[in-house]
Protein backbone atom coordinates (compact mmCIF):
# COMPACT_ATOMS: atom_id res chain seq x y z
CA UNK A 1 0.00 0.00 0.00
CA UNK A 2 1.44 3.41 -0.95
CA UNK A 3 1.67 6.28 1.56
CA UNK A 4 -1.35 8.20 0.17
CA UNK A 5 -3.64 5.16 0.36
CA UNK A 6 -2.38 4.41 3.86
CA UNK A 7 -3.27 7.93 5.03
CA UNK A 8 -6.78 7.69 3.51
CA UNK A 9 -7.41 4.37 5.27
CA UNK A 10 -6.23 5.91 8.52
CA UNK A 11 -8.61 8.89 8.13
CA UNK A 12 -11.49 6.52 7.38
CA UNK A 13 -10.72 4.49 10.48
CA UNK A 14 -10.76 7.58 12.70
CA UNK A 15 -14.09 8.72 11.21
CA UNK A 16 -15.65 5.29 11.79
CA UNK A 17 -14.26 5.28 15.32
CA UNK A 18 -15.87 8.67 16.11
CA UNK A 19 -19.23 7.46 14.78
CA UNK A 20 -18.99 4.33 16.88
CA UNK A 21 -18.27 6.42 19.96
CA UNK A 22 -21.37 8.59 19.43
CA UNK A 23 -23.65 5.56 18.99
CA UNK A 24 -22.12 3.79 21.95
CA UNK A 25 -22.51 6.90 24.08
CA UNK A 26 -26.29 6.64 23.57
CA UNK A 27 -26.52 2.85 23.62
CA UNK A 28 -29.26 0.81 25.28
CA UNK A 29 -27.54 0.61 28.65
CA UNK A 30 -26.86 4.36 28.70
CA UNK A 31 -23.45 3.87 30.32
CA UNK A 32 -21.44 5.18 27.39
CA UNK A 33 -18.29 3.22 28.31
CA UNK A 34 -15.87 1.99 25.70
CA UNK A 35 -12.65 0.08 25.60
CA UNK A 36 -9.36 1.87 26.33
CA UNK A 37 -8.31 2.34 22.67
CA UNK A 38 -11.58 4.09 21.84
CA UNK A 39 -11.47 6.18 25.03
CA UNK A 40 -7.93 7.30 24.29
CA UNK A 41 -8.84 8.24 20.72
CA UNK A 42 -11.79 10.31 21.90
CA UNK A 43 -9.82 12.01 24.64
CA UNK A 44 -6.99 12.96 22.31
CA UNK A 45 -9.23 15.50 20.58
CA UNK A 46 -9.60 17.54 23.77
CA UNK A 47 -6.09 17.46 25.18
CA UNK A 48 -5.05 20.78 23.67
CA UNK A 49 -6.43 22.72 26.65
CA UNK A 50 -5.90 21.85 30.29
CA UNK A 51 -8.82 20.09 32.02
CA UNK A 52 -9.94 20.44 35.62
CA UNK A 53 -12.37 18.26 37.51
CA UNK A 54 -15.96 19.42 38.01
CA UNK A 55 -18.23 18.32 40.88
CA UNK A 56 -21.97 18.78 40.27
CA UNK A 57 -24.80 19.12 42.80
CA UNK A 58 -28.41 19.16 41.59
CA UNK A 59 -31.12 20.36 43.98
CA UNK A 60 -28.78 19.59 46.88
CA UNK A 61 -27.79 16.08 45.74
CA UNK A 62 -24.43 15.12 44.25
CA UNK A 63 -24.68 13.99 40.64
CA UNK A 64 -22.86 10.68 40.11
CA UNK A 65 -22.49 10.56 36.35
CA UNK A 66 -20.51 7.99 34.41
CA UNK A 67 -19.55 10.73 31.98
CA UNK A 68 -17.20 12.84 34.10
CA UNK A 69 -17.74 16.63 33.79
CA UNK A 70 -14.65 18.71 33.18
CA UNK A 71 -13.65 22.31 32.58
CA UNK A 72 -11.53 23.13 29.56
CA UNK A 73 -10.60 26.60 28.30
CA UNK A 74 -13.19 28.13 30.59
CA UNK A 75 -16.07 25.95 29.35
CA UNK A 76 -17.66 23.34 31.61
CA UNK A 77 -18.62 20.23 29.66
CA UNK A 78 -21.17 17.71 30.95
CA UNK A 79 -22.60 14.42 29.62
CA UNK A 80 -25.78 15.33 27.76
CA UNK A 81 -27.77 12.17 28.46
CA UNK A 82 -27.08 11.98 32.19
CA UNK A 83 -27.37 15.72 32.79
CA UNK A 84 -30.67 16.01 30.91
CA UNK A 85 -32.21 13.08 32.81
CA UNK A 86 -30.97 14.52 36.13
CA UNK A 87 -32.77 17.77 35.29
CA UNK A 88 -36.05 15.96 34.77
CA UNK A 89 -36.02 15.50 31.01
CA UNK A 90 -36.80 12.38 29.03
CA UNK A 91 -34.28 11.66 26.30
CA UNK A 92 -34.06 9.72 23.04
CA UNK A 93 -31.37 9.24 20.40
CA UNK A 94 -31.84 9.10 16.64
CA UNK A 95 -28.91 7.21 15.14
CA UNK A 96 -29.59 8.20 11.55
CA UNK A 97 -29.34 11.93 12.22
CA UNK A 98 -27.07 11.59 15.30
CA UNK A 99 -29.52 13.79 17.17
CA UNK A 100 -30.52 13.81 20.83
CA UNK A 101 -34.10 14.82 21.72
CA UNK A 102 -35.00 16.00 25.22
CA UNK A 103 -38.59 16.51 26.33
CA UNK A 104 -39.45 18.62 29.36
CA UNK A 105 -42.56 20.62 30.32
CA UNK A 106 -43.89 20.37 26.78
CA UNK A 107 -40.63 21.62 25.25
CA UNK A 108 -38.81 19.61 22.60
CA UNK A 109 -35.06 20.28 22.77
CA UNK A 110 -32.77 18.75 20.15
CA UNK A 111 -29.00 18.68 19.77
CA UNK A 112 -27.00 17.08 16.97
CA UNK A 113 -23.54 15.76 17.69
CA UNK A 114 -20.95 18.39 16.78
CA UNK A 115 -23.39 21.34 16.62
CA UNK A 116 -22.90 24.57 18.58
CA UNK A 117 -26.60 25.10 19.19
CA UNK A 118 -29.79 23.54 20.49
CA UNK A 119 -33.17 23.70 18.82
CA UNK A 120 -35.85 24.53 21.40
CA UNK A 121 -39.29 23.91 19.89
CA UNK A 122 -37.65 24.46 16.51
CA UNK A 123 -36.02 27.76 17.50
CA UNK A 124 -32.23 27.90 17.23
CA UNK A 125 -30.45 28.70 20.50
CA UNK A 126 -26.67 29.13 20.16
CA UNK A 127 -24.30 27.80 22.83
CA UNK A 128 -20.62 28.48 23.58
CA UNK A 129 -19.17 25.63 21.56
CA UNK A 130 -19.86 22.32 19.83
CA UNK A 131 -20.83 19.09 21.54
CA UNK A 132 -18.21 16.35 21.30
CA UNK A 133 -17.60 12.79 22.34
CA UNK A 134 -15.26 12.10 25.27
CA UNK A 135 -14.76 8.58 26.66
CA UNK A 136 -17.96 7.45 24.94
CA UNK A 137 -20.22 10.22 26.29
CA UNK A 138 -21.56 13.09 24.23
CA UNK A 139 -20.48 16.18 26.17
CA UNK A 140 -22.11 19.61 25.82
CA UNK A 141 -21.39 23.05 27.32
CA UNK A 142 -23.10 23.17 30.71
CA UNK A 143 -24.45 26.72 30.50
CA UNK A 144 -26.10 26.05 27.17
CA UNK A 145 -27.84 22.93 28.46
CA UNK A 146 -28.93 24.71 31.65
CA UNK A 147 -30.44 27.55 29.64
CA UNK A 148 -32.19 25.16 27.24
CA UNK A 149 -33.74 23.34 30.22
CA UNK A 150 -34.30 26.60 32.16
CA UNK A 151 -32.26 25.50 35.17
CA UNK A 152 -30.05 27.84 37.18
CA UNK A 153 -26.47 27.29 38.24
CA UNK A 154 -23.71 28.66 40.41
CA UNK A 155 -19.99 27.92 39.91
CA UNK A 156 -17.21 28.17 42.47
CA UNK A 157 -13.52 27.30 42.09
CA UNK A 158 -11.12 25.57 44.45
CA UNK A 159 -7.68 24.08 43.79
CA UNK A 160 -8.09 21.86 40.73
CA UNK A 161 -11.87 21.49 41.11
CA UNK A 162 -14.90 23.45 39.91
CA UNK A 163 -17.99 23.05 42.10
CA UNK A 164 -21.26 23.42 40.19
CA UNK A 165 -24.55 23.91 42.04
CA UNK A 166 -27.64 23.44 39.88
CA UNK A 167 -31.29 24.15 40.68
CA UNK A 168 -33.84 22.62 38.33
CA UNK A 169 -36.65 24.68 36.83
CA UNK A 170 -39.24 25.25 39.57
CA UNK A 171 -41.07 28.13 37.89
CA UNK A 172 -42.56 26.36 34.90
CA UNK A 173 -46.02 24.91 35.56
CA UNK A 174 -47.33 22.79 32.71
CA UNK A 175 -49.91 20.13 33.65
CA UNK A 176 -50.91 17.60 31.00
CA UNK A 177 -54.45 19.01 30.99
CA UNK A 178 -53.05 22.25 29.56
CA UNK A 179 -51.25 20.52 26.68
CA UNK A 180 -53.63 22.00 24.11
CA UNK A 181 -52.87 25.53 25.32
CA UNK A 182 -49.14 24.80 25.17
CA UNK A 183 -49.44 23.39 21.65
CA UNK A 184 -51.45 26.42 20.54
CA UNK A 185 -48.81 28.86 21.79
CA UNK A 186 -45.96 26.90 20.18
CA UNK A 187 -47.79 26.50 16.85
CA UNK A 188 -48.48 30.25 16.91
CA UNK A 189 -44.70 30.90 17.27
CA UNK A 190 -45.41 32.82 20.46
CA UNK A 191 -42.35 34.31 22.18
CA UNK A 192 -42.58 35.59 25.74
CA UNK A 193 -44.17 34.57 29.02
CA UNK A 194 -47.61 33.03 29.42
CA UNK A 195 -49.73 32.37 32.51
CA UNK A 196 -53.21 31.07 33.23
CA UNK A 197 -54.76 31.40 36.69
CA UNK A 198 -58.15 30.82 38.25
CA UNK A 199 -59.24 32.85 41.27
CA UNK A 200 -55.62 33.88 41.79
CA UNK A 201 -54.20 30.33 41.69
CA UNK A 202 -51.62 29.71 38.97
CA UNK A 203 -52.56 26.74 36.79
CA UNK A 204 -50.06 27.15 33.95
CA UNK A 205 -46.90 29.24 33.70
CA UNK A 206 -44.23 29.02 31.02
CA UNK A 207 -41.66 30.93 28.97
CA UNK A 208 -41.38 30.62 25.19
CA UNK A 209 -38.74 31.71 22.70
CA UNK A 210 -35.62 33.87 22.98
CA UNK A 211 -35.17 36.54 25.68
CA UNK A 212 -31.91 37.96 24.34
CA UNK A 213 -28.41 36.86 23.42
CA UNK A 214 -27.72 33.54 25.15
CA UNK A 215 -31.02 33.59 27.05
CA UNK A 216 -34.42 31.97 26.72
CA UNK A 217 -37.62 33.48 28.08
CA UNK A 218 -38.29 32.12 31.55
CA UNK A 219 -41.67 32.46 33.26
CA UNK A 220 -40.37 34.66 36.11
CA UNK A 221 -38.63 37.13 33.81
CA UNK A 222 -39.27 40.88 34.08
CA UNK A 223 -40.57 42.47 30.90
CA UNK A 224 -42.27 45.59 29.58
CA UNK A 225 -46.06 45.38 29.78
CA UNK A 226 -46.80 48.21 27.30
CA UNK A 227 -50.41 49.45 27.39
CA UNK A 228 -51.47 47.15 30.21
CA UNK A 229 -50.07 50.19 32.04
CA UNK A 230 -53.34 51.98 31.20
CA UNK A 231 -55.24 49.80 33.68
CA UNK A 232 -53.06 51.27 36.44
CA UNK A 233 -53.67 54.81 35.14
CA UNK A 234 -57.43 54.31 35.11
CA UNK A 235 -57.39 52.83 38.63
CA UNK A 236 -55.33 55.80 39.85
CA UNK A 237 -57.89 58.26 38.48
CA UNK A 238 -60.78 56.30 40.03
CA UNK A 239 -59.00 56.38 43.40
CA UNK A 240 -58.72 60.16 43.18
CA UNK A 241 -62.40 60.40 42.26
CA UNK A 242 -63.31 58.29 45.30
CA UNK A 243 -61.18 60.66 47.40
CA UNK A 244 -63.29 63.57 46.15
CA UNK A 245 -60.44 65.28 44.31
CA UNK A 246 -62.16 65.31 40.90
CA UNK A 247 -65.14 63.85 39.03
CA UNK A 248 -65.70 62.07 35.75
CA UNK A 249 -67.55 65.13 34.43
CA UNK A 250 -64.74 67.58 35.18
CA UNK A 251 -63.33 69.18 32.01
CA UNK A 252 -59.60 68.80 31.56
CA UNK A 253 -59.37 72.62 31.42
CA UNK A 254 -60.14 72.65 35.15
CA UNK A 255 -56.83 70.90 35.78
CA UNK A 256 -54.64 71.47 32.72
CA UNK A 257 -54.69 74.65 30.67
CA UNK A 258 -54.19 75.06 26.93
CA UNK A 259 -55.59 71.70 25.75
CA UNK A 260 -57.58 72.15 22.50
CA UNK A 261 -61.31 72.22 23.37
CA UNK A 262 -60.23 71.54 26.94
CA UNK A 263 -63.52 72.91 28.26
CA UNK A 264 -65.39 70.18 26.34
CA UNK A 265 -63.06 67.20 27.03
CA UNK A 266 -63.98 65.48 30.30
CA UNK A 267 -62.10 63.00 32.45
CA UNK A 268 -64.64 60.41 31.30
CA UNK A 269 -63.74 61.07 27.66
CA UNK A 270 -60.02 60.76 28.34
CA UNK A 271 -60.54 57.44 30.13
CA UNK A 272 -62.79 56.03 27.39
CA UNK A 273 -60.81 57.33 24.37
CA UNK A 274 -63.66 59.53 23.18
CA UNK A 275 -61.89 62.90 23.60
CA UNK A 276 -60.95 63.43 19.95
CA UNK A 277 -57.27 63.83 20.80
CA UNK A 278 -54.82 62.07 18.45
CA UNK A 279 -52.90 59.07 19.67
CA UNK A 280 -49.21 59.73 19.25
CA UNK A 281 -46.59 62.09 20.60
CA UNK A 282 -42.82 62.41 20.26
CA UNK A 283 -41.09 59.37 21.75
CA UNK A 284 -37.56 60.13 22.86
CA UNK A 285 -35.84 58.98 26.01
CA UNK A 286 -35.59 61.75 28.58
CA UNK A 287 -38.60 63.79 27.48
CA UNK A 288 -40.54 64.87 30.58
CA UNK A 289 -44.29 64.61 31.01
CA UNK A 290 -44.46 68.43 31.04
CA UNK A 291 -42.79 68.50 27.62
CA UNK A 292 -45.25 65.93 26.26
CA UNK A 293 -48.20 67.88 27.68
CA UNK A 294 -46.84 71.01 25.98
CA UNK A 295 -46.77 69.05 22.70
CA UNK A 296 -50.38 67.90 23.24
CA UNK A 297 -51.37 71.57 23.58
CA UNK A 298 -50.36 72.00 19.90
CA UNK A 299 -52.42 69.04 18.63
CA UNK A 300 -55.58 69.31 16.59
CA UNK A 301 -58.67 67.31 17.54
CA UNK A 302 -59.72 64.57 15.12
CA UNK A 303 -63.43 64.81 15.99
CA UNK A 304 -65.80 66.63 18.30
CA UNK A 305 -65.21 65.52 21.91
CA UNK A 306 -67.60 62.74 22.92
CA UNK A 307 -68.86 62.05 19.39
CA UNK A 308 -66.71 59.03 18.50
CA UNK A 309 -64.01 56.63 19.68
CA UNK A 310 -60.32 56.69 18.82
CA UNK A 311 -57.57 55.16 20.90
CA UNK A 312 -55.45 58.00 22.26
CA UNK A 313 -52.17 57.71 24.09
CA UNK A 314 -52.23 61.50 24.43
CA UNK A 315 -55.38 61.21 26.51
CA UNK A 316 -53.72 58.85 28.98
CA UNK A 317 -50.67 61.13 29.25
CA UNK A 318 -53.06 63.87 30.38
CA UNK A 319 -54.60 61.50 32.92
CA UNK A 320 -51.14 60.73 34.33
CA UNK A 321 -50.49 64.47 34.50
CA UNK A 322 -53.75 64.90 36.45
CA UNK A 323 -52.58 62.19 38.88
CA UNK A 324 -49.38 64.13 39.46
CA UNK A 325 -51.12 67.49 39.96
CA UNK A 326 -53.73 66.16 42.40
CA UNK A 327 -51.49 63.80 44.39
CA UNK A 328 -48.34 65.89 44.56
CA UNK A 329 -46.39 62.78 43.53
CA UNK A 330 -44.86 61.69 40.26
CA UNK A 331 -46.97 59.21 38.32
CA UNK A 332 -44.32 56.54 38.92
CA UNK A 333 -44.33 57.14 42.69
CA UNK A 334 -48.13 57.23 42.89
CA UNK A 335 -48.48 53.90 41.10
CA UNK A 336 -45.66 52.38 43.15
CA UNK A 337 -47.21 53.46 46.46
CA UNK A 338 -50.91 52.98 45.77
CA UNK A 339 -50.98 50.09 43.28
CA UNK A 340 -47.80 48.01 43.17
CA UNK A 341 -47.07 48.07 46.89
CA UNK A 342 -50.73 47.47 47.74
CA UNK A 343 -50.77 44.40 45.49
CA UNK A 344 -47.40 43.08 46.71
CA UNK A 345 -45.94 43.47 43.21
CA UNK A 346 -42.27 43.45 44.22
CA UNK A 347 -40.98 42.70 40.70
CA UNK A 348 -42.72 45.60 38.99
CA UNK A 349 -42.08 49.30 38.51
CA UNK A 350 -41.39 52.07 36.03
CA UNK A 351 -38.88 51.01 33.39
CA UNK A 352 -35.75 52.86 32.35
CA UNK A 353 -33.14 51.95 29.78
CA UNK A 354 -31.17 50.27 32.60
CA UNK A 355 -34.04 48.11 33.89
CA UNK A 356 -33.04 44.43 33.48
CA UNK A 357 -35.91 43.18 31.33
CA UNK A 358 -35.88 40.78 28.43
CA UNK A 359 -35.21 42.15 24.95
CA UNK A 360 -37.93 43.02 22.47
CA UNK A 361 -37.57 41.84 18.86
CA UNK A 362 -38.79 43.17 15.53
CA UNK A 363 -38.83 41.52 12.13
CA UNK A 364 -36.23 42.92 9.72
CA UNK A 365 -35.52 41.43 6.29
CA UNK A 366 -37.07 38.13 7.32
CA UNK A 367 -35.14 37.82 10.60
CA UNK A 368 -35.95 38.74 14.20
CA UNK A 369 -33.55 41.41 15.45
CA UNK A 370 -33.27 43.21 18.77
CA UNK A 371 -35.53 46.25 18.92
CA UNK A 372 -34.40 49.65 20.22
CA UNK A 373 -35.33 50.64 23.77
CA UNK A 374 -39.09 51.07 24.08
CA UNK A 375 -39.75 54.73 24.92
CA UNK A 376 -43.17 55.65 26.26
CA UNK A 377 -44.59 58.35 28.54
CA UNK A 378 -46.21 58.22 31.96
CA UNK A 379 -49.71 56.77 31.94
CA UNK A 380 -49.39 54.94 28.65
CA UNK A 381 -46.76 52.18 28.62
CA UNK A 382 -43.96 52.85 31.08
CA UNK A 383 -44.35 49.92 33.47
CA UNK A 384 -42.52 46.60 33.61
CA UNK A 385 -43.74 43.54 35.49
CA UNK A 386 -43.89 39.74 35.56
CA UNK A 387 -46.75 37.36 34.89
CA UNK A 388 -46.90 36.48 38.60
CA UNK A 389 -47.05 40.11 39.67
CA UNK A 390 -49.89 40.75 37.24
CA UNK A 391 -51.83 37.91 38.85
CA UNK A 392 -51.48 39.89 42.09
CA UNK A 393 -52.82 42.96 40.28
CA UNK A 394 -55.78 40.90 39.09
CA UNK A 395 -56.42 39.63 42.62
CA UNK A 396 -56.27 43.13 44.12
CA UNK A 397 -58.81 44.41 41.60
CA UNK A 398 -61.12 41.45 42.25
CA UNK A 399 -60.82 41.82 46.03
CA UNK A 400 -62.63 45.16 46.22
CA UNK A 401 -59.91 46.46 48.54
CA UNK A 402 -58.52 48.90 45.98
CA UNK A 403 -61.68 50.44 44.52
CA UNK A 404 -65.39 50.57 45.33
CA UNK A 405 -67.80 48.42 43.35
CA UNK A 406 -69.17 51.53 41.62
CA UNK A 407 -65.72 52.47 40.36
CA UNK A 408 -65.05 48.94 39.12
CA UNK A 409 -68.43 48.87 37.39
CA UNK A 410 -67.58 52.11 35.57
CA UNK A 411 -64.23 50.67 34.49
CA UNK A 412 -65.87 47.47 33.22
CA UNK A 413 -68.72 49.16 31.33
CA UNK A 414 -68.23 49.79 27.58
CA UNK A 415 -68.57 53.50 26.82
CA UNK A 416 -68.49 53.24 23.02
CA UNK A 417 -69.29 50.79 20.25
CA UNK A 418 -65.67 49.60 20.47
CA UNK A 419 -66.27 48.19 23.95
CA UNK A 420 -63.70 50.31 25.77
CA UNK A 421 -64.39 50.99 29.44
CA UNK A 422 -61.77 52.73 31.57
CA UNK A 423 -58.39 51.05 31.08
CA UNK A 424 -60.11 47.82 30.00
CA UNK A 425 -61.89 46.55 26.88
CA UNK A 426 -65.12 44.73 27.67
CA UNK A 427 -66.40 41.63 25.86
CA UNK A 428 -69.29 39.27 26.47
CA UNK A 429 -68.11 35.74 25.64
CA UNK A 430 -69.58 32.24 25.92
CA UNK A 431 -67.37 31.81 29.02
CA UNK A 432 -68.70 35.01 30.66
CA UNK A 433 -67.93 38.73 30.84
CA UNK A 434 -64.28 39.34 30.04
CA UNK A 435 -62.24 42.52 30.42
CA UNK A 436 -58.86 42.74 28.76
CA UNK A 437 -56.17 45.08 27.49
CA UNK A 438 -53.47 44.47 24.94
CA UNK A 439 -50.41 46.54 24.16
CA UNK A 440 -47.42 46.89 21.86
CA UNK A 441 -44.23 48.87 21.48
CA UNK A 442 -40.69 48.43 20.12
CA UNK A 443 -40.65 44.65 20.04
CA UNK A 444 -43.21 43.89 22.77
CA UNK A 445 -46.75 42.52 22.37
CA UNK A 446 -48.67 42.08 25.61
CA UNK A 447 -52.10 41.32 26.94
CA UNK A 448 -54.08 40.58 30.10
CA UNK A 449 -57.55 39.02 29.97
CA UNK A 450 -59.76 38.59 33.05
CA UNK A 451 -63.04 36.66 33.00
CA UNK A 452 -65.13 38.32 35.71
CA UNK A 453 -67.55 35.39 35.91
CA UNK A 454 -65.46 32.21 35.97
CA UNK A 455 -62.34 33.73 37.57
CA UNK A 456 -59.94 32.74 34.77
CA UNK A 457 -57.09 35.14 34.02
CA UNK A 458 -54.82 34.86 30.98
CA UNK A 459 -51.60 36.88 30.76
CA UNK A 460 -49.32 37.09 27.71
CA UNK A 461 -46.15 39.15 27.93
CA UNK A 462 -44.67 38.68 24.49
CA UNK A 463 -41.35 40.05 23.25
CA UNK A 464 -41.95 39.83 19.49
CA UNK A 465 -43.62 42.72 17.67
CA UNK A 466 -46.86 42.07 15.82
CA UNK A 467 -48.34 39.31 17.99
CA UNK A 468 -52.15 39.52 18.04
CA UNK A 469 -52.45 38.99 21.78
CA UNK A 470 -56.15 39.96 21.80
CA UNK A 471 -57.00 37.08 19.47
CA UNK A 472 -54.68 34.70 21.33
CA UNK A 473 -56.15 35.55 24.74
CA UNK A 474 -59.67 34.93 23.45
CA UNK A 475 -58.61 31.48 22.24
CA UNK A 476 -56.73 30.73 25.47
CA UNK A 477 -59.71 31.73 27.60
CA UNK A 478 -61.80 29.13 25.75
CA UNK A 479 -59.12 26.44 25.98
CA UNK A 480 -58.54 27.16 29.68
CA UNK A 481 -62.23 26.87 30.49
CA UNK A 482 -62.20 23.41 28.91
CA UNK A 483 -58.97 22.35 30.63
CA UNK A 484 -59.98 23.28 34.16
Amino acid sequence: MNRKKHMNVKKLAVTMMASAIVVAGFGVNGAGLLGAPFANAASAAVQAGAMTKAVVTIDGKTANWVGQPFVQNGTTMVPLREAAVSLGGSISWDQASRTVTIRLNGDVITQRSGDSFFLVNGIRFDISGPSRVVNGSLMVPLRGLMEAMKASLHLSQTAGTTSITIATDKMTVMPKSFGELDSYLKSSSYSGMALVAKDGKVLMRKGYGIAGEGKLNRPDMKTRIASITKSFTAASIMQLIEAGKLSLDDPISKLVSGIPSGDKITIHMLLSHTSGLPSEFTRKDGITIEQTVNEIRTKKLEFEPGSAYKYSNCGYVLLAYVVEKLSGMSYADYVQTNMLKAAGMTNSGTATAKTPTNDGFVLSKGAWVKAPYYVSQSGTGTLYSTVDDLVKWDSLLRSGNLLDDSSLEAMYTPHSEKGYGYGWIVRETPEGKTVFHNGSGSGFSTGMSRNLDNGVTVILLGNHAGIDTALMMEKLQTLAASAI
